[in-house]
């Protein structure tokens, strides 16, 4: 059984059979909703393709993307609900989530990208379509200004300022914030708006105009190939391949995370202030904007040497100077 029929199944027994409150119905709908748009991004569409693994995963990148032990802990419990649903009405007879247990609190150090790696990324959409175009704009909107994909997929057309230099984004948490946006990826936003998006636009009526056919347009600022608001899954879809294109590990650990990750370990490692990526990157606590500065990067060893009384050249000096006495 499809997983979304699962799902419709489960809201109905929430609404009609147990009549819980709207607030809890919104969430279990809400967590739910997130689990499987990842489940399904990863191939997994029913609910008997899906085992305990898939789902210790989930939790994992739900942690490394950010989300708070709470979160995380309601979603395992939404989860859990939802498999007791399925099992006692029959549409499964085993229930990978009862011996899943939260990862650990510490959250990993992400991963970033080399400064090669987001080249060989950023080259691999061809702009000559429109959906090129929206390919490369929102890989060059990720990287240049650090937002997460939910932000990016809930943006309005009107959001993105590319010619002042700034876009503006709402967080998870319904908290606005305007991020500064360079000039490459200004460049490309402003191309998309110009040309790429009114040709998704087209594509979704046929030639002519949206007014002259009687179509409202959609708020959405990036639009999949039928005119319609790109999905989380359908950037899934589109990073992944282009990560295979690019021929960066065959686009096995590249996931949309991962350009927001490269863009705060490529500031910090260039001298950006932790509480200006902070904000940049709508963090509540400067925790989660330490986790991606490295010892290991090259510019911190570099400042180490030139810095440190007894490290680099400095070092040597006073060890030759302990020498001659």
């Amino acid at each position: 059984m499809e997983l979304t029929q699962c799902l419709y199944a489960w809201l109905d027994e929430l609404q009609n059979g147990r009549r819980v409150s709207a607030a809890t119905y919104d969430a279990y709908k809400r967590d739910l909703e997130h689990a499987i748009a990842w489940l399904e991004s990863q191939g997994l569409s029913s609910i008997g393709s899906i085992g305990r693994h898939h789902l210790v995963r989930y939790l994992q990148v739900c942690r490394e993307e950010g989300s708070r032990s709470s979160t995380v802990s309601r979603r395992l419990a939404s989860i859990r609900s939802f498999y007791r649903f399925l099992t006692r009405v029959g549409y499964t007879d085993r229930d990978p989530s009862m011996h899943v247990e939260l990862p650990r609190h510490e959250l990993a150090r992400p991963v970033p990208l080399t400064l090669d790696q987001v080249e060989q990324l950023m080259a691999a959409p061809s702009t000559d379509s429109p959906a090129g175009l929206r390919d490369k704009a929102m890989l060059e909107l990720l990287y240049g200004s650090g937002i997460r994909v939910s932000e990016l997929l809930s943006m309005k057309a009107g959001d993105p300022q590319p010619s002042l230099g700034y876009v503006k984004v709402c967080s998870p948490r319904n908290k606005e914030r305007v991020v500064p946006l360079g000039q490459i990826a200004a460049g490309w936003m402003s191309l998309y708006l110009r040309e790429g998006r009114p040709g998704l636009l087209e594509q979704r009526v046929g030639m002519g105009s949206l007014a002259r056919k009687g179509v409202a347009e959609p708020e959405g600022l990036f639009l999949n190939v039928s005119g319609e608001p790109l999905s989380r899954q359908g950037f899934w879809k589109i990073i992944k391949k282009h990560a295979r294109i690019s021929g960066i590990e065959d686009g096995g650990a590249i996931t949309p995370h991962t350009l927001r990750t490269s863009f705060a370990a490529h500031m910090l490692e260039r001298g950006a202030d932790l509480r200006a990526v902070q904000e940049m990157m709508g963090h509540e606590g400067i925790v989660s904007t330490e986790r991606y500065a490295s010892m290991d990067r090259p510019r911190v060893k570099d400042v180490y040497e030139q810095a440190h009384p007894r490290a680099g050249a400095r070092a040597a000096m006073i060890q030759k100077e302990d020498e001659r006495q």
